[in-house]
C-alpha cells in the first residue's frame, strides 16, 4: 500500500509544527539551547495530543547532524531514520506488550553500551504505566543514574499510576487537550494542502467529535474525505460520524421550553430511528445546553463557545428564552442522566425521563420563593391580620406553579388574648412572680416582626421563660439556660432593634427593654406545653400547612436529645 494516512503524513517534524503545546515546546527548546537536557522525562496527557511525536522531535534535535539544535534539518540520516521509526539509537518500546521484568532487564543491558552512531541513545517507553511493579523496581536505579549519553522519555496517559519513586527521578510535562479553535485551524490547513473544500461547520463537527485529540481529528478527517470526496458536506459528515444536527438540538431545546412533552418524545424516537447512539446524543445535548448557558451568561460572541460562527445567532436567540437558573437546572439533570445511561440496560428510558423533567421544569416553583412565601404567611397571622387569600398564595409562586386548594385549619390564637397582670410591687430589676409563658401570642408577634429584620435576634427570644409589658416597658426574663441570649440582648444596638419590633407588634410606644437573668424561676411556675402543642401553635408550621395543604402527624422534640 502506497497511501499514507493524514495523521502520519502531516505528523510534526520540528517543534514549531506542534499544535497546542506551546509551553512544553518552549521549555524543551530552552533546555536544548542551554545544554540543560535532563536524563529522563515523563510526557503525560490524553491520547493523540503529541506525546510520542514530541519525544521523536527531542531525539532528532539531540542527534541531528547539525545539532544539538531546536530546528532539526530532517535531511540527515539520523533525522530520516528517527522519523521513519527505524533508528538504531532511538528505541521505541511499547510497555503494554513488554511490561515484565525480563524486558526491563534487557533494556538495562542495552543502556550500558554507547550509541552506535548518534551522540545520544534515546529510549522512548510508551504507555509506561502498564509496567509491572517488579519492572518499575528494576528501572529505578537506571533512571536515577543512567549512563552518559542516554536519555529516557516515558509517555503515559495515566501518570497517577506511576510510582512516586519513578516520578521523583524524572521531569514531568503534562500535555493538554487541544481546544476547538486549534483543531479547526489545523484541519483547515491540511484541507488546503489536500485540495479539499470543507465548510467551517463540517470541520467544527469533526473537531467536536475528536474531543481535544488532534490525532483523532485527523483520522476522522481521513474518513470523511474518503466518504465525501473533495467537498465535505456538513449534513453528510454528521451522518457519517453519528452526530445529531444542530437543528435537532435546537428543536429539542424549543420543545422543552414550550413544555411540549409529546414533541420531546417524538424527537427521541426520530433520533433512535436514525440510528444515533442515545448516550452520545445525550452528551451532545448536554454540550448544547452548556453552550446556551455560556451564551446566556457571557454573550453569543464569547470565545468560550466552541461552535462555528454561523451557529452563534441561533444560539443567542435560544439562550434568550431561558434564565440562567433554568439552564443550570437543565445542565444538572442531563449530567445525571448521562451517568445513569452509562450503566443502564434501558438508556432510552433514562433519556426520555430526563428530557420530560426539562419540559416540566418551568412549572416547578423555586425553593427560595416558597420559603419566602411561607415567611410572609407566617407574619400575617402572627400580627392578627387576615391571612392572604388562597388564590394569592398560589399565584405568588414563580412560573405559574400550581398548588392544591387549602383546607381550613385551626386559626392562631388572636393577639388580644388576656395578659397575666404583673405584681404591683414589681420593679424593673425584679423577677416577676407569675411570668407569662413564652407561647403568649403577643410575644409570638414580636418574634415574627423581628424575624423580618434579623433571624438571629428573633432566635434570641426563643429561650425567654417569662415576659411582661408594663408602663411602656418590656421585661424579658431568662433562665440560666438562656444566659447567652440575655447577654446578647443587653447591648444597645440589639435593644434598639428589639424595641422597634415591640412597638410595631404591640402597637404602643415602648420606652426601654429590660433583660433579666433569673435563676429562681421554677419549672413548675412555667407550665411547659408539649412539643406537639408548641408545634401546632407555631406560625411557621401553620403557614406551611396552609401553603402545602398538609396536616401535622408527628412531632419530635430535638432539644431533649
Amino acid at each position: 500500500m502506497s497511501y499514507q494516512v493524514i495523521a502520519r503524513k502531516y505528523r510534526p517534524q520540528v517543534f514549531d509544527e506542534v499544535v497546542g503545546q506551546r509551553l512544553v515546546c518552549e521549555t524543551l527548546k530552552n533546555a536544548i539551547l542551554s545544554n540543560r537536557v535532563a536524563h529522563s522525562y515523563i510526557f503525560s496527557g490524553a491520547r493523540g495530543v503529541g506525546k510520542t511525536t514530541m519525544a521523536r522531535i527531542v531525539a532528532k534535535a539531540l542527534n541531528c547532524a547539525k545539532g544539538p539544535t531546536v530546528n532539526p534539518c530532517g535531511e540527515c540520516a539520523s533525522c530520516q531514520e528517527i522519523a521513519a521509526g527505524n533508528s538504531v539509537d532511538v528505541l521505541e518500546i511499547d510497555a503494554a506488550s513488554n511490561r515484565g521484568i525480563d524486558e526491563i532487564r534487557q533494556l538495562r543491558e542495552s543502556v550500558r553500551y554507547l550509541p552506535a552512531r548518534d551522540p545520544t541513545k534515546v529510549f522512548i517507553i510508551d504507555e509506561v504505566h502498564m509496567l509491572t511493579t517488579e519492572a518499575f523496581n528494576a528501572l529505578l536505579k537506571t533512571l536515577e543514574e543512567p549512563p552518559a549519553r542516554a536519555l529516557f522519555i516515558l509517555a503515559t496517559t495515566e501518570p497517577h499510576k506511576l510510582p512516586a519513586t519513578i516520578q521523583s527521578r524524572c521531569q514531568h510535562f503534562a500535555f493538554r487537550l487541544l481546544d476547538y479553535a486549534e483543531i479547526v485551524g489545523r484541519l483547515k490547513e491540511i484541507c488546503g494542502r489536500e485540495g479539499v473544500d470543507a465548510s467551517e461547520a463540517a470541520l467544527g463537527t469533526i473537531a467536536q467529535a475528536a474531543e481535544g485529540s488532534l490525532r483523532d481529528a485527523l483520522s476522522l478527517l481521513d474518513e470523511v474525505i474518503a466518504a465525501c470526496g473533495a467537498k465535505l458536506d456538513d449534513e453528510k459528515v454528521r451522518q457519517l460520524l453519528g452526530v445529531a444536527s444542530s437543528k435537532v438540538l435546537a428543536e429539542m431545546a424549543e420543545a422543552t421550553h414550550a413544555g411540549l412533552s409529546r414533541r420531546v418524545l417524538e424527537l427521541v424516537h426520530d433520533v433512535t430511528e436514525q440510528g444515533h447512539d442515545l448516550s452520545a446524543f445525550c452528551a451532545e445535548f448536554t454540550r448544547f445546553i452548556r453552550n446556551l448557558m455560556i451564551a446566556r451568561s457571557c454573550g453569543a460572541e464569547s470565545p468560550l463557545l466552541q461552535i462555528p460562527s454561523s451557529d452563534r445567532p441561533g444560539l443567542a436567540r435560544l439562550a434568550a428564552l431561558f434564565t440562567e437558573e433554568d439552564l443550570t437546572r437543565f445542565f444538572q439533570i442531563l449530567l445525571r442522566a448521562q451517568s445513569e445511561m452509562r450503566y443502564s440496560l434501558q438508556p432510552r428510558f433514562h433519556l426520555e425521563l430526563a428530557l420530560l423533567k426539562l419540559a416540566h421544569a418551568p412549572k416547578l416553583a423555586a425553593l427560595e420563593s416558597l420559603l419566602s412565601t411561607i415567611q410572609r404567611l407566617e407574619v400575617a397571622p402572627a400580627r392578627g391580620g387576615p391571612a392572604p387569600p388562597e388564590g394569592t398564595a398560589r399565584n405568588s409562586s414563580p412560573a405559574g406553579a400550581r398548588l392544591p386548594e387549602s383546607k381550613p385549619i385551626r386559626a392562631s390564637t388572636p393577639p388580644t388574648a388576656p395578659r397575666i397582670p404583673p405584681p404591683r410591687d414589681a420593679s424593673p430589676d425584679s423577677s416577676p412572680a407569675e411570668p407569662v409563658v413564652a407561647e403568649d401570642p403577643r410575644l409570638s408577634s414580636i418574634k415574627a416582626v423581628l424575624f423580618e429584620q434579623s433571624k438571629f435576634l428573633s432566635s434570641c427570644l426563643n429561650p425567654v421563660r417569662g415576659w411582661r409589658f408594663e408602663d411602656g416597658q418590656v421585661h424579658l426574663i431568662y433562665s440560666s439556660d438562656g444566659a447567652w441570649a440575655a447577654d446578647l440582648l443587653k447591648s444597645r444596638e440589639h435593644q434598639e432593634k428589639v424595641r422597634a419590633a415591640c412597638e410595631k407588634a404591640l402597637g404602643e410606644r415602648v420606652g426601654k427593654i429590660y433583660v433579666t437573668l433569673s435563676t429562681e424561676v421554677k419549672r413548675e411556675a412555667l407550665p411547659e406545653a408539649s412539643a406537639r402543642e408548641r408545634a401546632e401553635r407555631d406560625p411557621s408550621v401553620e403557614a406551611f400547612q396552609r401553603k402545602f395543604d398538609c396536616i401535622l402527624t408527628d412531632v419530635k422534640d430535638l432539644s431533649r436529645e
